[in-house]
């Protein structure tokens, strides 16, 4: 069971690698690939810290680049019009999880 589990992990973590950088739900296809493998986790803790390590992975990255944004936010409008876009395309996301999060806990989880 156990041989399982690790190689269920393993698969897993090779789907989100792929899918992390192309125009998919990489989440989504953790979910279900866990979902057909039968591999479980209780409160999807799995997909919760796999997405971390994505996340933690792309901060790395680009952590130099963010850096440079941040500190040149008062002085380049370009750097603060960078912001301002990301804000308003993540504005949208946020006001539709707000209002359909019981909707999304009961449903798709």
């Amino acid at each position: 069971m156990a041989d399982q589990s690790i190689i269920s992990a393993l698969i897993l973590g090779l789907i989100e690698g792929l899918t992390e950088f192309i125009p998919v739900s990489s989440t989504g296809h953790v979910l279900l690939a866990g979902h057909f493998l039968g591999f479980k986790s209780p409160g999807n803790t799995f997909a919760v810290l796999i997405q971390l390590g994505a996340i933690l992975a792309i901060l790395l990255v680009y952590f130099q680049r963010l850096v440079s944004i941040a500190l040149a936010l008062p002085s380049r409008p370009k750097a603060r019009q960078f912001v301002l876009s990301i804000l308003l395309a993540f504005l949208p996301a946020a006001v539709i999880g707000a209002f359909a999060h019981d909707f999304i806990k009961s449903v798709l989880f």
